[in-house]
């Protein structure tokens, strides 16, 4: 049933609508690994029952409120990947991604209000990134890229003409149609349509996408004590998302037929996305023991307003299809459409977030700098079916209809996961060793589709005299998946699995002011 839905939502609303609105685009906003400081990735990124860290406006804010100075962070890092894949039994290992990092940096104030309890934090933090190439090829005998373009043409019921000039079919359709890669023919008598890439029983196909951007979140939020054994807090994010991508996908006659009428076709598309919007954070730290801190803490989505721009090009090579020796044609979107490109507006709902956590503090006093040490733990619900698109502008059944297909895509094909994090920490005076360990679970409902997120990490930091310096190293073992196009359902889909690892390389440089 979810592939049936997804096809839908992917090739058969209008062609108004833009392409990054599909549900991989939602899991991309959503499907994030924690970010912080280099204290907090060194033990895995559980602080929801710690505090005493920048991070909390980004965790729990009630942490905010262990602060009793003030302090001003800045953390650099450097990120180095390598991306393997795997489609149709061909392995593909791609060029290493080195990338810049932005960890949590700015200021918290302590200290503040009423008997001293209050504190207030500002900090930014790049919390998505989304550089990143994906790279694989293989051979195919079993569909084509034409093939979910033909059914959609099937499907709609229309005259070659009527498509062409149709908003309610999508761009690649179109495209199709344009050069003849999909097309009608009188087969047994009656008219039929095809796809001319399936007239040979195997296809070479590669698939290229390249992508930039990230989300930048500004968080300011506050903690306050309202005894020794009970901390809230609260906060605000200003998620800043930009993303850019390219696709191309190449897909050729592997058969050594040069009379069926296929050669190769060829896509490409040009993708941007900018947007911003906020979300809400808030918790409690309870402290029922000195030395014993439990953790409450929920994130809403963010709530982003998206703006989109959209281009492509398809070529196709039918061989003997025109004349001898002349099948070629090729069409973008300007020809399609009379626009160099597409844009357009809508809203986007990102997961929200439950965080349970617990730590054991050894030695819990009111000194810090006696403290020996730590251990803790997170445990995160995230359900990937509350992404949602939506309309800008007034909310009513007519405006939110178009948006239906995606978001019934998103209930068929994602689901609820769980998230743990644990880590610790051992303090020699003024020097710490951390240790920690982070899983985020698969977001979708196949279990054919193995996919989950694992970071192991392990620092140092030295404070001493106002000034500390944490170190971290984070590895990553990343799996996921790709499809590079969808067909209708009872067939089944083929995609690509995906890993990359690699290390993250985190500094954190802090003062006390």
């Amino acid at each position: 049933m979810y592939k049936r839905l997804y096809t839908i939502a992917l090739f058969l609303l209008p062609a108004a609508i833009i392409y990054g609105q599909v549900p991989e685009e939602a899991l991309r906003l959503s499907w994030r690994t924690q970010q912080g400081t280099a204290r907090n990735q060194a033990i895995g990124g559980a602080m929801a029952s710690l505090g005493g860290d920048a991070t909390a406006t980004l965790v729990n804010p009630a942490g905010l409120a262990f602060f009793k100075t003030s302090d001003f962070v800045l953390t650099p890092g450097w990120q180095m990947l390598t991306n393997k894949s795997n489609f149709r039994g061909t392995n593909y290992t791609g060029t290493k991604n080195n990338n810049f990092v932005f960890g949590t940096s700015g200021f918290v104030a302590g200290g503040l209000g009423y008997k001293a309890r209050g504190s207030f934090g500002l900090t930014v933090t790049k919390v998505a990134d989304f550089n990143q190439t994906v790279h694989y090829k293989g051979q195919n005998d079993y569909s084509s890229f034409a093939e979910p373009l033909a059914d959609e043409f099937a499907g709609s019921g229309l005259t070659i003409d009527q498509a062409l000039n149709s908003s309610n079919i999508s761009l690649p359709t179109r495209m199709a149609l344009y050069t003849y890669l999909v097309d009608t023919a009188t087969i047994g008598g009656s008219t039929q349509v095809i796809a001319r890439s399936e007239n040979t029983n195997l296809l070479n196909q590669e698939h290229l996408t390249e992508t930039s951007g990230g989300i930048t979140e500004i968080t300011i939020g506050g903690g306050y004590e309202i005894s020794k054994k009970l901390l809230v807090g609260g906060s605000i994010g200003i998620p800043i998302v930009r993303l850019d991508r390219t696709t191309y996908f190449h897909e050729s006659d592997a058969s050594g037929n040069t009379d069926n009428d296929f050669n190769y076709l060829t896509y490409h598309e040009n993708f941007s996305l900018r947007g911003a919007g906020f979300n809400l954070k808030a918790g409690l730290i309870y402290r029922p023991k000195e030395y014993i801190r439990l953790g409450l803490a929920l994130h809403s989505p963010d709530i982003l307003q998206i703006r989109e721009s959209f281009d492509a090009g398809l070529a196709a090579d039918l061989e003997q299809l025109f004349a001898p020796n002349s099948g070629y044609d090729s069409v973008g979107v300007q020809t399609i459409t009379g626009l160099n490109s597409i844009e357009n507006r809508y809203n986007t709902y990102t997961t929200g977030k439950i965080i349970l956590s617990g730590a054991y503090v050894f030695r819990e006093v009111e000194n810090i700098t006696r403290q020996k040490g730590f251990i803790t733990a997170d445990l995160e619900y995230v359900n990937y079916k509350w992404m949602r698109f939506g309309p800008v502008g007034e909310v009513t059944q007519d405006t939110k209809a178009p948006y239906d297909p995606y978001n019934q895509a998103i209930d068929a094909i994602y689901k609820g996961a769980f998230n743990f994090k644990v880590g610790g920490e051992l303090k020699f005076k003024i020097v710490m060793a951390r240790l920690g360990f982070a899983w985020y679970g698969s977001p979708y409902k196949d279990n054919a589709l193995k996919a989950s997120k694992m970071n192991l990490s392990g620092g140092l930091g030295y404070r001493d005299k106002g000034i500390f310096i944490d170190l971290t190293y984070v590895y990553q073992i990343n799996k996921d998946v790709n499809f590079p196009y969808r067909v209708s359902a009872p067939r089944a889909n083929t995609f690509a699995t995906l890993k990359n690892n690699g290390g993250n390389v985190i500094l954190t440089l802090g003062f006390k002011i």
